[in-house]
C-alpha cells in the first residue's frame, strides 16, 4: 500500500515537472520575477540616458569660451576644469549600462533556467519510478539541484522584490533628490527634429555656465550620490538575491549529500 501511494505521488510530482518544463511562459513565479528583473532594468536605463545627457552637457560646456559663448579653437576655456567629473560619470554611466544590459539577460534567461530545472527535476522522477530501490542517490541528487535550478532563482528575485525596495528605498529617493537638485537647469532639448540635442543659443549660454559652476561646486555630492544609486542596483538585482539563492543552494546540497548516504 506504501509502495502504491508513494508511486502515485512520483507519478503527481512527474506529471507537475513536466507541465511546469512545457509552459515554463506561463509560470506565474517565472512572470514576476521576470517583472521585478525587467523593472530594474527599465530604471537602470532612465538612469544611463540621464548620465549620457549630462556627460553631453559637460563635454559641450568645456568648449565654451567665457567672453564669446562660442566654440573657439585656441582660445580660453576655463570650463575645461569639468573633465574630471565628466570622465567619472560616463565611468559610473558605462557601470550602470552594465547593470541594465546583465538585468535584461537575467529577465530573458529566468523562463530557459527555470525550465531546464524542471526538465531534471521530472527526469529525476522518471529514473526513481524505473529504478525503484536500486538506484534512488542518482535521482535524488538530480531531483535536488532540478528543483533550485527550476525555483530557487525565481523565489530568490520575488522574495527580492519586497525586501531589497523597503531596504534601499528611502537611501535611493534621497539620492535622486540631490542629483535633481543638481542638475535642475539641465534641458535637453530637440534642434531641427533631432531628440537628444541642446539649445545652445547665446541667451542660454549664461544658463548652461551656472550649471557647470554648480555642477562643479558640487562634484562631490553627485558622484556621491551616482555611485550610491549604482550601489542600490547592484545590490536589488545581485547581492541580495545572490545571498537568499546561497542560502537556498545550501539547503538543496544539505538534503542531496543526506540522500546520497542513504
Amino acid at each position: 500500500m506504501k509502495r502504491v501511494t508513494l508511486a502515485a505521488c512520483l507519478v503527481a510530482l512527474l506529471c507537475a515537472a513536466v507541465l511546469a518544463t512545457a509552459m515554463w511562459r506561463d509560470n506565474p513565479l517565472t512572470i514576476r520575477a521576470q517583472v521585478y528583473a525587467q523593472s530594474i532594468a527599465t530604471t537602470a536605463a532612465a538612469t544611463y540616458v540621464t548620465l549620457r545627457t549630462l556627460n553631453a552637457f559637460l563635454s559641450t560646456a568645456q568648449e565654451l569660451e567665457v567672453g564669446l559663448g562660442f566654440i573657439a579653437s585656441g582660445s580660453a576655456q576655463p570650463l575645461k576644469v569639468l573633465e574630471p567629473i565628466d570622465d567619472t560619470i560616463e565611468r559610473i554611466a558605462g557601470l550602470v549600462f552594465g547593470v541594465m544590459v546583465a538585468t535584461g539577460i537575467l529577465a530573458v534567461a529566468l523562463g530557459p533556467v527555470s525550465a531546464v530545472g524542471f526538465a531534471m527535476l521530472a527526469l529525476a522522477l522518471l529514473l526513481w519510478l524505473i529504478t525503484a530501490r536500486r538506484s534512488r542517490g542518482l535521482p535524488r541528487r538530480l531531483a535536488w539541484y532540478g528543483g533550485f535550478l527550476g525555483l530557487a532563482l525565481p523565489l530568490a528575485l520575488v522574495a527580492s522584490s519586497g525586501l531589497a525596495e523597503r531596504m534601499t528605498d528611502t537611501t535611493y529617493r534621497a539620492n535622486l533628490a540631490v542629483i535633481a537638485d543638481i542638475t535642475a537647469k539641465l534641458d535637453a532639448e530637440q534642434i531641427d527634429g533631432q531628440a537628444g540635442g541642446f539649445d545652445l543659443s547665446i541667451t542660454r549660454i549664461d544658463e548652461y555656465r551656472q550649471l557647470a559652476i554648480n555642477v562643479w561646486n558640487r562634484a562631490d555630492e553627485l558622484i556621491n550620490s551616482l555611485v550610491t544609486i549604482l550601489a542600490v542596483y547592484v545590490f536589488r538585482i545581485f547581492i541580495l538575491p545572490m545571498l537568499l539563492m546561497g542560502g537556498l543552494f545550501v539547503i538543496a546540497r544539505h538534503f542531496a549529500r543526506n540522500d546520497a548516504r542513504d
